[in-house]
């Protein structure tokens, strides 16, 4: 790893924390009911009940991931099914300042098993008003890479390994500068950027896992980033994740993740 300077003692416990991940690529057309997507319509069926708040409103599909799709895989991650991730259509994307895990403004669904008759498709779906309230302005199909990462300098367990942020206590104007150097120097080589499942988040402002009951969620389940080819906006360059225990993945139990989205 080519680390900055000041962070070549902590080379090996930054190496330790590479994990797996599967980048993103999208190519904006329509899609088929089934395939991997951002936008668009999604896989549902008939005769379940299409996902709304708890006011009745409808939720909007934000992304489709089809497991069967992917030539690779990440360890504890389906390898087979549908995850698909709604948020509401309103002026926040659906996110719930106060709780971020109570899935009403926003809903991950896990199909395990996929109908294969068409016929018993929903194909009626709701429409949903100004294309300004959605972060996807156009659908796109996807396609993934597999990679490894590092943590990134966004994580909250970074300072943890490093302590890195011991340089701002009592800090003078060279303390920050030099803190400010660092950090840079580190987002060249584990910035968190871009969409993508698995591996370490960015953030545009800082991790909501710091704090309350979230750390808990430690597990980056899905990342969907600004990205102006694929006409996606979250606010002013902002970025959107989705996280989950370890735990309630290996079970893939998707009752309980927590969402966030930020902008600069």
């Amino acid at each position: 790893m080519n680390l900055p300077q000041q962070l070549q003692p902590y080379a090996a416990r930054l190496a330790e924390t590479k994990k797996p991940s599967l980048l993103i690529e999208g190519k904006v057309r329509a899609t088929t009911t089934l395939e991997s997507k951002f936008g668009g319509q999604p896989y549902w069926l008939t005769t379940d009940a299409y996902p709304v708040t708890e006011s009745g409103e409808p939720l909007r599909l934000l992304a489709q991931l089809n497991f069967s799709e992917m030539e690779e895989s990440i360890p504890h991650y389906p390898t087979e099914g549908i995850l698909q991730f709604f948020v509401a259509d309103d002026d926040v994307y659906g996110l719930n300042f106060e709780d971020g895990t109570h899935q009403d403004t926003f809903r991950v669904v896990y199909h395990e098993s996929i109908e294969s008759d068409p016929s018993k498709w929903m194909m009626d779906f709701p429409t949903f008003g100004d294309e300004h309230y959605f972060p996807i302005e156009k659908e796109s199909a996807l396609s993934f890479e597999s990679s490894t990462e590092i943590v990134s300098g966004a994580d909250y367990r970074f300072n943890t390994l490093t302590n890195v942020d011991q340089l701002l206590e009592n800090a003078t104007d060279e303390d920050y500068e030099a803190h400010d150097e660092i950090m840079e120097a580190y987002h060249e080589i584990a910035s968190g950027q871009g969409s993508k499942l698995g591996g370490y988040p960015f953030f545009t402002q800082e991790d909501p896992r710091a704090y309350g009951d979230y750390p808990t969620f430690d597990t980056l389940l899905l990342q969907i980033d600004t990205d102006d080819e694929l006409s996606i906006m979250w606010g002013d360059m902002g970025v959107a994740n989705f996280f989950i225990a370890s735990d309630d993945l290996k079970k893939h139990d998707f009752s309980n993740v927590l969402y966030n989205w930020d902008c600069s």
